[in-house]
């Protein structure tokens, strides 16, 4: 039995992210791909779905469990995204409205403070794996944790050159890392290593 245990979600409706910590420790990355999805009614019903089965999972192996998801960002480079509030807002309605049903605390947390607190900077970083800068120092974090093998994406397809943000091991195949994974990750992490005074319960 673990003394506590955290769910992490880096929630979007082309790729969630869902980590599980217990005690602190990273047990669990992963992701849902909802790209292929034909509408964000589907989408939301499979986040539901993936929540829904990660709670009853670890549900008889801790008596402590929470819920941390990403906020609600109001201004994105300056802008008002009126559309993306709304949908975004309907997708949090989903995760929290699970936790609720399974008597699970949920709260949001700033993407800035998570990445300050958790990876040490919230800055971009140049790299050469054809990352996104903004996306880079969340996956080296995650890499020197050890947990490489858990956000590596590899493309199927043969191909002469890598697609951008993918790059060469000199394999047979591609890579890219799965940012979305790594920052629900970090998320998690931050229920054990964060500021609590920083969450803000949803409800």
């Amino acid at each position: 039995m673990y003394d506590k245990i955290v769910i992490g979600i880096d929630q979007s409706y082309k790729n969630t992210g869902f980590s599980v910590c217990a005690d602190g420790e990273i047990k669990a990355i992963t992701s849902l791909d909802l790209r292929e999805c034909e509408n964000n009614t589907i989408k939301r019903a499979k986040v539901k779905e993936k929540l829904t089965s990660i709670i009853l999972k670890m549900w008889t192996r801790t008596n402590s469990m929470e819920v941390i998801i990403e906020r609600i960002r109001l201004r994105s480079e300056g802008f008002l995204n009126i559309d993306y509030i709304k949908s975004i807002g309907a997708l949090n309605s989903i995760i929290v409205d699970v936790c609720v049903s399974h008597n699970i605390p949920c709260y949001s947390v700033d993407t800035r403070c998570w990445k300050a607190q958790i990876v040490g900077t919230s800055k971009p970083q140049d790299n050469s794996f054809g990352v996104d800068p903004k996306k880079w120092p969340t996956i080296s974090y995650i890499v020197k944790l050890g947990y490489e093998r858990d956000i590596l994406i590899r493309d199927t397809r043969k191909r002469k050159k890598p697609l951008k943000g993918w790059f060469d091991r000199g394999e047979e195949f591609f890579y890219r890392y799965n940012d979305d994974a790594a920052d629900s990750a970090c998320i998690a992490l931050y229920g054990f290593q964060g500021d609590r005074e920083k969450l803000q319960a949803e409800h």
